[in-house]
């Protein structure tokens, strides 16, 4: 009795196999997309958002004084605004926000070495680093004698540091260092005054030639604005190259300065700047390619001049622990091996300002010589427009 009913199983099992043989394929199928949405609804919702991020990121709001105002500064503002009557500070931070920003007050800036309008070394890697205060055709040219000499050391790229660029610069010397890494003869961007009178800008000097073998990273924070945010913004969209750091202050173009009795500075633009594909965005900050959030990541920390040399700030301290072939094969959590304090003692060895906005520029230009050169050339920074939330220190 048991062996004719196993000879009957087994009959009916290849039966089945046969009616089911042909629609396995859309069994299995259908089989994967039940346990995919499962692993969807058990997916945290920041991760989930994060599949489906746009490549470029929203709009960013504009910028608030980093203090609200005083009465004393109402009124100061108010005059310079044309608004006599009632220059209340509720009053003025209305306008202000209403200006589309074309004005708005800042803090008075903090440099880290005053005594220098620009500075050049060739960082371990080798990478290029300028760091530019002042634009014009003196740092113009200086820049292309360095790079002359330092092209014989193959370097990993270039990272142009506008994040202590003064605001109030003139357009000429705006065009003459972009001009240092775009096409010669393109228009890079029409001023208008209040009048209609407009003049073309374009870029005459003879370019440095990094191309896509020479990887170019711009270094922007959040009191970037006026000359150098118009600049970031033209190397980005002009010169392929990629920004780290913080969003910008959202005034891009031609300022002039005010310094207030209290300290602080009221921004004013000069007419308006007309891009190749439209107005520029004024009032809306410039968001970067790579995004430092965080407390901790002050974009102030970087070289304060002195003995001590840039390269000691690249330096990590204590240093991130980074995933290798061996590190992958032996499945270890390398993610959570983040900065963290190696002692909080007396006898700690004072660390040496860290420059974290230059640490990730060398990192992604080393991960960027990894890639063959075709890759590299095709290199397209906006779908990787991710975040760095910081840890302390």
């Amino acid at each position: 009795m048991n062996f004719l009913r196993g000879i009957a199983l087994l009959m009916a099992g290849c039966v089945v196999g046969v009616l089911l043989a042909p629609r396995l394929a859309k069994v299995e199928g259908a089989f994967g997309g039940l346990l995919e949405k499962g692993k969807e609804r058990a997916r945290p919702a920041s991760l989930a958002k994060e599949t489906g991020a746009p490549a470029r990121p929203a709009a960013v709001p504009a910028p608030q004084p980093v203090r609200s105002l005083k009465a004393a500064e109402a009124a100061e503002i108010g005059r310079f605004m044309g608004i006599s009557d009632e220059a209340t500070p509720g009053k003025i931070s209305k306008a202000l926000e209403q200006s589309g920003g074309r004005w708005a007050v800042a803090d008075a800036r903090k440099t880290a070495s005053p005594e220098r309008p620009w500075v050049a070394e060739l960082l371990p890697g080798p990478v290029a680093y300028w760091r530019i205060r002042s634009l014009g055709v003196a740092v113009s040219e200086a820049m292309g004698r360095d790079w002359l000499a330092w092209k014989q050391k193959n370097p990993l790229g270039a990272v142009l540091d506008l994040r202590e660029c003064l605001p109030g610069q003139s357009l000429e010397a705006v065009a003459e260092l972009a001009g240092l890494f775009v096409t010669p003869g393109e228009v890079l961007f029409t001023w208008r005054d209040g009048a209609g009178k407009e003049k073309v800008f374009r870029s005459d000097r003879q370019p440095l030639g990094l191309g896509s073998g020479y990887p170019l990273i711009v270094l922007i924070g959040s009191e970037l604005r006026g000359a150098g945010e118009l600049l970031a913004y033209l190397l980005q969209e002009r010169g392929g190259a990629i920004l780290i750091g913080q969003s910008t202050a959202g005034q891009m173009g031609w300022l002039a300065e005010t310094r207030l009795s209290s300290g602080r500075s009221l921004f004013r633009m000069q007419g308006e700047i007309l891009l190749p594909g439209g107005q520029a965005p004024l009032g809306r900050p410039l968001p970067p390619d790579l995004n430092l959030a965080g407390e901790s990541l002050p974009d102030t920390e970087i070289w304060p001049g002195g003995e001590a040399t840039i390269a000691s700030t690249v330096t990590e301290v204590p240093p991130i622990k980074r995933p290798n072939e061996a590190s992958l094969l032996q499945d270890e959590d390398v993610d959570t091996e983040e900065m963290r304090a190696g002692g909080a003692g007396k006898d700690e060895v004072k660390r040496p300002p860290q420059d974290k906005g230059l640490q990730r520029a060398g990192d992604l230009l080393r991960g960027l010589r990894k890639l063959p050169p075709a890759r590299r050339a095709a290199f397209d920074p906006y779908p990787f427009r991710v975040q760095i939330l910081s840890f302390p220190a």
